[in-house]
């Protein structure tokens, strides 16, 4: 295993422990797979034992709010989230991202792609500034 990979693993690792079990701003973009942004804004996530709940708080493309609740895992080093309730009407919305493999050891984004019923979205997720 390269020394990148440990990194990454334990800095996902870090962020999964229970303790920190508080809040977490992740400032998030989400584009279609085409390159049109059609959503910026943050994800506040709590993630407890590898279990991941949280909100988002986004805008869209064109200037409307957009928000939906998170749930999910962290498996691997995998995030496999469900974006349920989205405000825009996407359905059965379920993300899965990683850390990219040039992560740093400190705490790296997340990038993955968001399957909904008829749409394929890109999201890129950092941690948002203390």
């Amino acid at each position: 295993m390269s020394k990148l990979t440990l990194a990454s693993i334990l800095a996902i690792l870090a962020m999964a422990s229970p303790a920190l079990a508080a809040s977490e701003k992740w400032l998030v973009t989400e584009e279609n797979t085409a390159g049109i942004k059609g959503a910026q804004g943050t994800w506040t996530l709590e993630v407890v034992a590898g279990k991941v709940s949280g909100t988002a708080d986004m805008m869209s493309g064109r200037g409307a709010p957009l928000a939906y609740k998170i749930d999910g895992a962290i498996t691997d080093g995998v995030y496999t989230l469900n974006l349920t309730d989205r405000t825009d009407g996407k359905k059965s919305c379920v993300w899965s991202g990683h850390t990219p493999a040039a992560a740093s050891t400190q705490k790296a984004g997340l990038i993955g792609y968001a399957e909904c019923e008829g749409a394929k979205l890109i999201l890129r997720a950092s941690p948002a500034p203390q």
